[in-house]
């Protein structure tokens, strides 16, 4: 059976049936316990809460680093501060109010609770209001929420440090409340061989490599098979395309040895050596595009990149030769083929706009009597 080919709900439903079990056996369906929380005087939810995002976060840190699976692959939602800022007061508020969340509300009403069956009552006025409200709260919107926004992206840091403090933070709260609940249970202290100490253990240890060491065959195989599929490539006039419409996080990057002031690049490209590349860091939203003379430095550039798990790169086809052929001097094509014709026209329309000059015949003055080598199915 292809497990891809399954409806959602096949594994939504079981997931979402144990997950509901799960918080009605620790207690979560129950509003005493959240307001406890609340209050400060019990610590379940925090310690159940923190424990999920710390197993989940190491099982993924470390089944992406074994190449089990791709964690650039996942889902993630957009990040619009603002918005979520103004969203995280209102279901702060009403969290408070009805000492359930989402959640544990569904979980108190299908265990029979009033109060749950209220809270859920609530959550569906509030969305069927949210529409009416919308004019009032659209400005706290913005017009561009950033696609694939990491903490560890944000600060600059690698994964591994961002994965070792938020482990740290939870072990803390959990240490804290451990001991707040001890006063009324006893034995319930934090020792060093309780889980939180394994957690912390593996953290520090996915910190120390970064994720990184050998390759296994799932992830050679899958840079190979971009590679041989061109996946990891842009087309000049493609790039071209963006740079004119001002695409936003587009990052250049000329990979070419021995550049200096007088040095024609593309526009907006930084350089930069391969040496540092291992200090280059990409926001979410941004995307690479490396290039060189031949071609083999951005290449490596490319799997020098892959390898560190930056997938948001790509390598400008055929190189700075392209550029200047295909986009400074493009060529008009003497087949009447109605695609090349096409590709010329958005060619002389980027030629125009970034300075270069179109023709219309081969420029047979310029040819000396060794020609320049025409750099051509490279990198």
């Amino acid at each position: 059976m292809n497990l891809d080919s399954l409806h959602p709900a096949v594994t939504a439903i079981p997931i979402g049936i144990a997950f509901g079990v799960i918080l009605e056996r620790v207690g979560l369906g129950d509003p005493r316990v959240i307001a406890g929380q609340l209050l400060g005087r019990d610590f379940t939810v925090v310690r159940v809460m923190f424990g999920a995002i710390v197993t989940a976060m190491l099982g993924v840190a470390w089944a992406g680093a074994a190449g089990w699976i791709d964690p650039s692959t996942i889902a993630m939602p957009p990040t619009d501060l603002p918005a979520q800022a103004l969203g995280a007061v209102i279901f702060g508020g009403g969290f408070a109010l009805a000492a359930l969340c989402p959640g544990t509300a569904c979980v108190a009403a299908a265990s029979g609770r009033r109060d749950g069956l209220a809270a859920v009552g609530g959550m569906f006025a509030g969305t069927a209001l949210t529409p009416v409200a919308w004019p009032a709260v659209r400005g706290a919107v913005s017009d561009a929420p950033r696609e694939g926004a990491t903490i560890a992206a944000d600060l600059g840091v690698p994964v591994g440090i961002v994965v070792v403090l938020l482990t740290a933070a939870a072990v803390l709260a959990m240490i804290i409340g451990r001991l707040m609940d001890s006063r009324r249970t006893v034995g319930s202290v934090w020792r060093p061989t309780t889980p939180e100490s394994v957690a912390l253990v593996l953290a520090a240890a996915f910190a120390v490599t970064d994720g990184r060491g050998p390759l296994s065959a799932a992830q050679t195989g899958a840079i190979a098979a971009e590679i041989a599929s061109e996946a990891d490539h842009v087309d000049a006039i493609d790039l071209a395309e963006l740079i004119k419409t001002g695409q936003r996080g587009l990052r250049i990057i000329d990979l070419r040895e021995g550049l200096d002031t007088s040095t024609y690049m593309i526009p907006g490209a930084v350089p930069m050596s391969l040496a540092e590349l291992d200090t280059i860091r990409v926001a979410g939203g941004e995307r690479l595009v490396l290039y060189s003379d031949g071609g083999a430095h951005a290449a490596q550039a490319w799997v020098l990149l892959r390898v560190r798990g930056i997938r948001e790169a790509l390598v400008l086809k055929d190189g700075m030769a392209a550029w200047e052929d295909e986009v400074l001097s493009p060529l008009l094509p003497t087949v009447p083929d109605d695609s090349a014709r096409t590709r010329f026209k958005r060619a002389r329309e980027l030629a125009l706009w970034f300075g270069g000059f179109p023709r219309l015949v081969p420029d047979e003055s310029s040819r000396s009597a060794t020609p320049r080598p025409r750099r051509r199915r490279t990198c």
